[in-house]
C-alpha cells in the first residue's frame, strides 16, 4: 500500500508544478509580469506567492521530515507565511532565483521521495517538530497537507490572473 503513495505523491507532484506553470503563464500571457501586482482583494503578490511555494517544499522537506534548518535560510524568512513581519509583499528578488529555489527545493523533494525508505512515509512527527500543527501527523499526511497548500497559491495565482484582467478592462 505504501509503495502506491509514492507514486500518487509523485503524481501530485508534477500536477502541482503543471497548475503552477498554467497559472503564472496565464498572467504572463495576460500581460502580467510585475511580480509586486497584488490584486484588489489584498491577496499576497505574484512574486511572494511563487517565492513563498518554493519556502513550502523547503520548510516540509528540511524542516519538518528531516529536522534540518531550511536550505536557504534568508529566502525562507523572507518568503515563509509563518513570518508576522512578512506582509505578502514581493521584496525585489529576481524570478529567476525565485525560480532557481523552487526548482531546487522541488527537485529536492522529488529526490527524497524516489529515494527514501517506503517505511519512512508512516513515521509520525513528534514533539520535537518545529511546527505544533504537524506534530502527530504521518510523514505522507505532512505531504498531502504540502501538497493542499502548494494548490491554495496555484488557486491565489489564478485569482490575480483574473483580478489583473478585470483592472485591465476598466
Amino acid at each position: 500500500m505504501i509503495e502506491m503513495n509514492v507514486e500518487f505523491v509523485k503524481s501530485m507532484f508534477f500536477f502541482t508544478r503543471t497548475l503552477r506553470e498554467r497559472a503564472f503563464r496565464g498572467l504572463q500571457k495576460n500581460g502580467c509580469n510585475d511580480l509586486s501586482f497584488r490584486p484588489s482583494t489584498g491577496m499576497s503578490s505574484i512574486g511572494w506567492l511563487l517565492a513563498h511555494q518554493a519556502a513550502v517544499y523547503d520548510f516540509v522537506l528540511n524542516m519538518l521530515i528531516r529536522g534540518n534548518p531550511p536550505k536557504n535560510p534568508d529566502f525562507f524568512d523572507s518568503y515563509s507565511g509563518g513570518n508576522s513581519a512578512n506582509t505578502g509583499d514581493w521584496i525585489g528578488t529576481p524570478l529567476q532565483e525565485i525560480e532557481a529555489y523552487y526548482d531546487s527545493t522541488e527537485s529536492d523533494f522529488l529526490f527524497w521521495i524516489e529515494n527514501t525508505p517506503v517505511e519512512e512515509l508512516s513515521r509520525k512527527l513528534d514533539e520535537s517538530c518545529e511546527s505544533q500543527y504537524h506534530q502527530g501527523m504521518r510523514i505522507i499526511d505532512v505531504i498531502s497537507d504540502m501538497f493542499a497548500h502548494l494548490n491554495h497559491h496555484n488557486g491565489h495565482l489564478s485569482a490575480i490572473k483574473g483580478d489583473w484582467c478585470r483592472q485591465k478592462e476598466s
